[in-house]
């Protein structure tokens, strides 16, 4: 059944259809609630990130924000001359951009998190914190099983 080669497989049942549409409605409330502050659900995720990793290389800024690297750059550039963030060239690597979050940015962050926390409790709504917690453990084990490159090797 949710097999696509299964004469049984159904949209309405694919497992990655479904994480799909919820990723979609999810972010399109983010957006509505992010954009009456200025910032857009892409520049929110890097700030989260920022918030628990800094500095951050931009490439691995990139990675953990789930954004391809050349549009980080842009979006990073934009936070820059907004004030949000900073970035620098890294003093190990030369070839290398560190980004720092500002105090502004900080406090834009603190003001947008409680506003798209209802968007979280709404679409985990009537889910216990068990299946929540299950839920998060097999999207993990998926994630780490996509990662893998199609021969099962770890990706080059």
């Amino acid at each position: 059944m949710f097999d696509p080669t299964s004469e049984a497989f159904r949209l309405a049942t694919s497992p990655f259809y479904l994480i799909a549409h919820a990723d979609y409605m999810y972010h399109r409330n983010m957006d509505a609630v992010l954009a009456a502050h200025g910032a857009n659900k892409a520049m929110y995720r890097i700030m989260t990130v920022l918030r628990d990793h800094q500095p951050c290389r931009m490439t691995d800024l990139a990675d953990m924000a789930l954004i391809k690297r050349p549009t980080v750059s842009r979006i990073v550039d934009r936070m820059t001359e907004m004030g949000l963030v900073l970035a620098e060239q890294s003093e190990e690597d030369s070839r290398a951009t560190d980004v720092r979050m500002s105090d502004d940015g900080r406090a834009l962050l603190d003001t947008l998190t409680p506003l798209v926390a209802p968007l979280f409790v709404d679409a985990t709504r009537g889910l216990s914190h068990d299946e929540l917690q299950r839920f998060v453990a097999t999207l993990q084990i998926i994630g780490s099983n996509l990662s893998r490159a199609p021969d099962g090797d770890p990706p080059r």
